[in-house]
């Protein structure tokens, strides 16, 4: 292929993506080529649309940007250096390197123009929802008539593996429904996968999927022309009341020797590879070199200052509308909050104690917002009184998302990064499904709240399936997420406080029945995990429980010198200090864990174990209790023989 003066820069241009950033996995000698060289005519496309300003990357009414077909990192990172991001080729000579902001897949990073993490596939095509369900929201609460201080677009590229992931039919099922019309997706349609041909295992009709699902289809069936995917997007910005999918039919590794075969998916190329695609493409020749006249066009679809334009505008909004001007700067640059909850002690469910702490919270700040999974009747993690948002009812405080547990997680994940306090519920023993949607709110440090009812086998009737035994356990274990399982309405205000001040990725574990009556003292503290509430003078053991089973410890304490600690929080207990963890669970006196759950994690603060460690059974509250020993008399008995 040759150029000449009346070349096509939008061609050499993209061709100049490709290279680089198969030439940055080159470097790294690790990556994904195939999608470098595939889709580089869709993030070409995309940035060339969207509203950015390369001097000001994290401004608030920018078009968001999701790579869910994660392994292309690269290609997003060369893109960000050519688009101007702070992004050299320095740093793209750190691609994948220990201490580089530029990782194997893309890690959070809004100062870079990295919107969110992506990696797992289908995860950010869920997040894209959760962004753009996030535009909408705020453009119903603060556009006025004539003014409309919030517009923008959310785009996201997605593959096969995207498509196939079942969070992806939740999440654009979903999308379809709330009418998301400012989310475009862009689908990199090689139709290879790792394995092979798409259709090994797949014989779908994507575009009658996403038309079921209420979406606008556009088909560019030579999505290796960036050109064509240009005028795609703008058709797309048509749409009024539907998200759109452009279904873009590229060619894995473009251009290299296993061009449109599984082989070109993970394939890293020979320096002599990278140079011959340069001649080929009538690049000049060396290893992230950026021929003049592409390095002008790139400048000439940035460097407009748009977040000064919007600064202005939103200047004249603030004459206007001052009060809604407040409200919307507090969500752009959130300060520090301090909430009042209160909680009077009364011994009733923490799904109860919980809908009370959420009603509170809701009224000390504008960006409070969450998700629910059909189930909000009996989690009770809703706004009291409870409305449903729609197109209908833009107030609504409540997101309904269906059964549909992992899609409401990821979009969950999605508000949170577009600055709600976003939480979501569904029983504790479904947490299963959602769990892999946790551990990237973990990962990205996002303040995403997880709350999860019926704690434990205190659900009898519904049976096993049901009874939470190894979930307690399962959550504890992921890296930066704190788990809350709190005693009663007094602990629950304590944690709900705590965990929307702090804004960190939390799961709040609430029981569907009473929990007893337990007298947190004053002094107790619920940043530091764990705390006496009671203290025997003659205290022969120590019983450490959590939840419900700390007003089952009181029952027991009544009989017998020991003193009881609840400990809400374990990862919270273990950040303190050594003098603090002995002051609560003195090492002069056995420790006796309790709780109706799989125990062994309990041996690293506890002599003695009293779990639960099977599935659970069907029938009555109290006789199941009894069955499995969960009684203030049976844990007598127990604690006697150890002390």
């Amino acid at each position: 292929m040759c150029y000449n003066k009346s070349m096509d820069i939008i061609k050499k241009s993209t061709d100049t993506l490709r290279v680089v950033s198969s030439e940055v996995i080159q470097h790294a000698n690790s990556g994904h080529s195939g999608i470098a060289l595939g889709a580089a005519p869709l993030l070409y496309a995309a940035y060339s649309s969207m509203k950015i300003d390369e001097s000001k990357p994290d401004w608030f009414d920018r078009d968001r940007f999701v790579m869910s077909a994660g392994h292309g990192s690269a290609l997003l990172y060369a893109t960000l250096h050519l688009m101007g991001y702070p992004i050299n080729k320095d740093d793209l000579k750190t691609f994948r390197r220990l201490g580089s902001h530029l990782h194997g897949h893309p890690e959070v990073n809004a100062k870079l123009g990295i919107d969110c993490s992506t990696g797992p596939l289908g995860q950010g095509a869920a997040m894209a929802v959760g962004l753009a369900l996030a535009e909408k929201r705020l453009a119903q609460t603060y556009n006025k008539p004539g003014v409309d201080i919030i517009d923008h677009y959310t785009y996201c590229v997605a593959g096969d593996g995207c498509l196939q992931e079942g969070i992806s039919y939740e999440a654009t099922s979903l999308a379809g429904h709330w009418k998301l019309n400012k989310l475009i997706m862009l689908y990199d349609a090689n139709e290879i996968t790792l394995d092979g041909a798409r259709t090994i295992a797949d014989s779908e009709d994507v575009t009658m999927r996403f038309k079921a699902a209420q979406w606008n289809v556009i088909d560019v069936k030579n999505g290796d022309d960036a050109t064509a995917i240009v005028q795609a997007i703008a058709d797309a910005k048509k749409s009024k009341d539907k998200p759109t999918l452009i279904i873009c039919r590229s060619t894995i590794g473009y251009g290299s020797k296993t061009a449109g075969t599984n082989k070109a998916h993970g394939v890293v190329l020979k320096p002599e590879e990278t140079e011959q695609l340069r001649k080929d493409w009538n690049l000049i020749s060396g290893q992230f070199h950026v021929d003049k006249d592409v390095q002008e066009h790139f400048g000439s679809l940035t460097g407009n200052k748009k977040a000064n334009d919007w600064q202005k505008k939103l200047e004249n909004y603030k004459e206007k509308f001052p009060k809604e001007y407040s409200e919307l700067i507090q969500f752009i640059n959130p300060t520090p909050i301090k909430l009042k909850v209160t909680a009077e002690g009364k011994p009733m469910a923490t799904r109860d104690a919980g809908q009370i702490m959420l009603t509170q919270v809701s009224t000390q700040t504008p960006r409070l917002w969450g998700a629910n999974a059909d189930i909000a009747s009996t989690t009770k993690a809703a706004v009291a009184p409870t409305t449903i948002w729609s197109d209908e009812n833009p107030t609504g405080n409540m997101v309904a998302c269906g059964i549909r547990e992992f899609g409401m997680a990821g979009i969950a994940n999605g508000l949170a990064l577009h600055g709600f306090l976003s939480y979501c519920s569904t029983f504790l023993c479904f947490s299963d499904y959602l769990r892999s949607a946790m551990r990237l709110t973990a990962l990205m440090d996002i303040p995403v709240t997880y709350i999860f009812s019926h704690d434990g086998i205190g659900n009898p009737p519904d049976g096993p399936t049901h009874q939470a035994t190894e979930h307690l356990a399962a959550l504890r274990i992921i890296p930066n997420l704190l788990v809350f399982r709190p005693c009663n309405d007094v602990e629950a205000a304590m944690v709900y406080k705590y965990v929307f001040e702090t804004q960190k990725p939390s799961a709040i574990i609430v029981s569907r029945g009473g929990t007893g009556t337990v007298e947190i003292p004053k002094s107790a503290d619920i940043s530091k995990g764990g705390y006496i509430v009671h203290n025997s003078p003659k205290a022969k053991a120590t019983i450490l429980a959590t939840g419900s089973e700390v007003s089952l410890a009181l029952k027991v304490a009544q009989t017998l010198d020991i003193n009881v600690v609840s400990m809400p929080c374990v990862s919270l207990f273990e950040a303190q200090s050594t003098t603090y963890k002995a002051s609560v669970l003195d090492a002069k006196m056995p420790v006796i864990a309790l709780e109706m759950g799989t125990g062994d994690a309990w041996y690293k603060y506890a002599d003695h174990v009293i779990s639960f460690d099977r599935f659970g059974s069907s029938g009555q509250d109290a006789e199941v209790r009894n069955e499995i020993g969960f009684t203030p008399e049976k844990i007598s008995e127990q604690i006697k023989k150890i002390i």
